[in-house]
C-alpha cells in the first residue's frame, strides 16, 4: 500500500483554515473516489495535514493527475492562497510504503 500525504503550517486564522482543509479533502474524496483523511497537529506549530491511501504507486499518479488538472479544485487552492491560509514554503507532500 502507498500513502501520499501533504502538510500546510496554518498561516492565516486557523478556523477558516481548517475549515477550508476538510472542504478540499471532501472536494478530492468526490473527484477522486478515493479517501483522504485531515488532520490537525496537536502541539507544536499548527500544521495541517492530508493523507490518502493507494494500492499502488500507478494508481496514485493516476489520481494525482486527475486532480491537479481538475479547475474546481485549481480554484480552490488558489482562493486558499489568496486568503494566505497557509504558509506556502512549509508545504510538503510525501510519498511512503506501508510495511
Amino acid at each position: 500500500m502507498i500513502m501520499y500525504s501533504t502538510r500546510a503550517r496554518i498561516s492565516g486564522q486557523a478556523p477558516e483554515a481548517i475549515a477550508w482543509a476538510q472542504s478540499v479533502a471532501a472536494l478530492v474524496t468526490k473527484k477522486s473516489n478515493v479517501a483522504v483523511d485531515v488532520a490537525a497537529r496537536l502541539g507544536g506549530h499548527q500544521d495541517v495535514i492530508w493523507v490518502s491511501r493507494f494500492d499502488d504507486l500507478a494508481h496514485m499518479e493516476a489520481q494525482l493527475d486527475k486532480i491537479q488538472s481538475d479547475a474546481e479544485y485549481q480554484k480552490s487552492v488558489a482562493g486558499a492562497t489568496d486568503r494566505g491560509l497557509f504558509d506556502i514554503g512549509s508545504v510538503e507532500t510525501a510519498i511512503w510504503r506501508t510495511l
